[in-house]
């Protein structure tokens, strides 16, 4: 049957008043290269081709997707498109209407990355997967609650057994729980079509192996963006019960160079304990390894700190530390020691105690995905790289470590000083990592 009733949830359910709003509002979206909720609840997806600009509700968009009812289709009727509480919200002149509803994208990435692995997994016969896909399931899960389904293999009586369990923050899971609707919104828009190429790219690999090696799996995918940091520096799990392997996963989104921080201490920690902080947790790696010791700056450092000059403290010290570390590269023999504690503090900083972990960036840009594996540096230990510190002209006091051949930086420590109302500064301590950094530790094109 041709004729398909409009409903409220629809663009074109609205008035005539409302539906210019509504145009203006897709037409943006459209240029934004954005993605539509398609069906009464939006649990559908459509992806519209590029350059498409529309003057009615009666247009059609070509692309590739579901219609409002669940179909595969290569174009849509733009009065069709659910009325979104984004569209709804640049309709009715808002400016950032990425704020419709509040969330952190990078915190809503785990949740995303761990349905997608799942979904990807329990697709038989092994396929790739699209956004859309995702809908079904999350609508299944509860926070903290595992999920728990079966595919057959390929061949045989076999059925392997998948679990998916998803612990997020309360204001994270209300948002998560609502990814039809928040899809197409730019802050999380391109991370999730990352996940999803990773999940098929990634996951793919283990899905295909599953499916086809005529023995029962049980796996597990866990994304836990709950644990505090201190705990673990795993967001996501992918434990194989049956073979018992582990495979763990750091979750970044975005643009974030941090992989680790240490706290400044409370705005009433007395100067000196302050100096400890930096000294004993950041460049004694928490007791792991000391780096470097800057204690011969503590004098002045509380000199300037309890004088009321905070950052000017927090420069003193750091210019030390470069003093110490450029000592400990005067020599090839000083050298190869320094780099190999430096390697064991960045295993530390990016993955605690677990051996097992990577990290994984969704950049939300051209760049795609990054999976880091820090082991990669081991290679480097005795040969390779030829460092140098110095203090950037930053505002913030930062040192940075750089690769003396290529300039590239190979991973930098800022000082971020945050003033109070009450006048306190309160300081953390902020390790990045830097290009060299990713390009000597990028794993994503490899076979492991």
């Amino acid at each position: 049957m041709r004729f398909i009733e409009i409903k409220e949830s629809s663009v074109g359910s609205g008035s005539k008043n409302s539906q210019p709003a509504y145009l203006k509002a897709i037409n943006q979206l459209l240029k934004q290269n954005s993605q539509f909720p398609m069906g009464a609840t939006g649990a559908y997806m459509f992806t519209p081709t590029a350059g498409q600009q529309i003057q009615s509700m009666e247009d059609a968009l070509a692309g590739k997707g579901q219609d409002q009812n669940g179909k595969e289709v290569d174009q849509i009727i733009v009065k069709h498109i659910f009325k979104s509480p984004q569209i709804k919200g640049i309709g009715a002149g808002k400016a950032d209407d990425d704020d419709t509803i509040n969330f952190n994208a990078g915190e809503v990435a785990e949740g995303i990355h761990a349905t997608a692995a799942f979904v990807r997994l329990i697709t038989r016969p092994s396929k790739r997967i699209e956004l859309a896909n995702l809908y079904p399931i999350i609508k299944r899960l509860d926070n903290g609650k595992t999920l728990i389904l079966k595919a057959k293999e390929a061949s045989g009586a076999i059925a392997d057994e998948f679990r998916v369990t998803v612990s997020l923050k309360q204001e994270t899971w209300n948002a998560f729980k609502q990814l039809n609707i928040i899809a197409p919104y730019k802050k999380i828009a391109t991370i999730a079509q990352n996940i999803i190429d990773d999940a098929n790219e990634e996951s793919g690999k283990y899905a295909d192996m599953y499916e086809k090696n005529g023995k029962f799996d049980s796996v597990s995918v866990i994304g836990d963006g709950v644990s505090g940091e201190t705990e673990t520096k795993t967001d996501i799990n992918f434990d194989n019960e049956t073979e018992r392997k582990y495979k763990g996963y750091s979750i970044k989104a975005g643009s974030t160079r941090q992989i680790h921080q240490v706290g400044g201490g409370s705005v009433k920690l007395p100067a000196e304990g302050r100096f400890d902080v930096i000294n004993k947790e950041l460049f004694g790696v928490h007791g792991r390894v000391q780096l470097i010791n800057i204690e011969d700056s503590k004098k002045e450092f509380v000199n300037l700190w309890n004088s009321g000059k905070a950052f000017e403290a927090y420069r003193h010290a750091y210019t030390q530390a470069v003093e110490e570390i450029n000592k400990e590269l005067t020599t090839d023999k000083a050298e190869n020691s320094f780099i190999k504690k430096l390697i064991m503090a960045l295993k530390y900083w990016m993955r605690r105690d677990e051996e097992e972990v990577v990290l994984k960036q969704f950049t939300g840009t051209k760049n795609g995905t990054y999976i880091l594996d820090v082991r990669k540096l081991d290679e480097y230990q005795d040969e390779g790289l030829n460092l140098v510190a110095k203090m950037a002209g930053t505002s913030e006091p930062t040192l940075r470590i750089h690769d003396v051949t290529t300039n590239k930086m190979f991973v930098e420590i800022r000082a971020k000083g945050e003033e109070k109302a009450n006048g306190s500064v309160y300081f953390r301590n902020i390790v990045n990592k830097g290009p060299l950094f990713s390009a000597l530790t990028n794993i994503k094109k490899s076979d492991k």
